[in-house]
């Protein structure tokens, strides 16, 4: 049986390509000689691989926003124009609210300043969990990319997605210190996860709300 909603793109390729979006539709790339019946074999071979494709994505959930609302650590913010605060960004954690003369509703500007946020907060907070958990690392990155949420090299560099600041603190203290035990055990075998279990022991539940959440980021 055919996925309900596909597409076939021929391009100049060697090999057939399948794609599953957030929306459950199928993207299917083939070499230009590929015909109509093999196009109908290898999506029937692959039914059960789109399903469950489509089964992840149905479980995730986008976080609504409101026009005038900023996503930070994990709660909605309004934002407000105040031409008095003209050089910089108020954040009342309390009341929910940002006010500023920048125009933080502009996605660039707002990435910006996001990302400003995210690498003052993910260094302090890096510092003090290497420090209390005897993980020491060497450098800290903050990072744009777009399937991961942080790294570890050989050297014990540690990267950030800087997106993380929109999650809630247990779900950005779950990933500094998932790649801090990174520096001691880079595989994930049952060791890491032991490791990391002892020093978050909430690791589950901080997946959970990413596997969920993650694309709303």
């Amino acid at each position: 049986m055919l996925p309900a909603h596909y597409s076939v793109i021929r391009r100049d390729v060697k090999h057939a390509r399948l794609r599953v979006h957030e929306d459950g539709s199928v993207q299917l790339f083939v070499p230009l000689a590929f015909s109509d019946e093999e196009i109908e074999k290898l999506l029937e071979a692959k039914a059960q691989w789109i399903v469950s494709k489509q089964l992840v994505f149905a479980k995730k959930e986008k976080i609504k926003l409101r026009r005038n609302e900023i996503l930070l650590f994990g709660n909605r913010y309004a934002y407000f124009y105040s031409s008095k605060y003209k050089n910089k960004v108020v954040v009342n954690h309390e009341s929910k609210t940002i006010q500023s003369q920048r125009d933080l509703l502009d996605a660039m500007v707002q990435e910006k300043w996001l990302k400003s946020v995210a690498r003052k907060y993910f260094l302090s907070r890096t510092e003090t969990l290497s420090e209390a958990l005897l993980l020491p690392y060497n450098k800290l990155f903050i990072r744009s990319q777009k399937r991961k949420w942080g790294n570890c090299s050989k050297e014990k560099n540690i990267s950030i997605n800087w997106r993380l600041i929109k999650a809630p603190e247990f779900v950005i203290d779950y990933v500094i210190i998932h790649e801090l035990c990174h520096t001691v055990i880079m595989k994930h075998n049952a060791h890491f996860y032991t490791l990391l279990r002892s020093h978050c022991p909430n690791c589950e539940a901080a997946q959970t709300w990413l596997d969920k959440y993650g694309n709303s980021l």
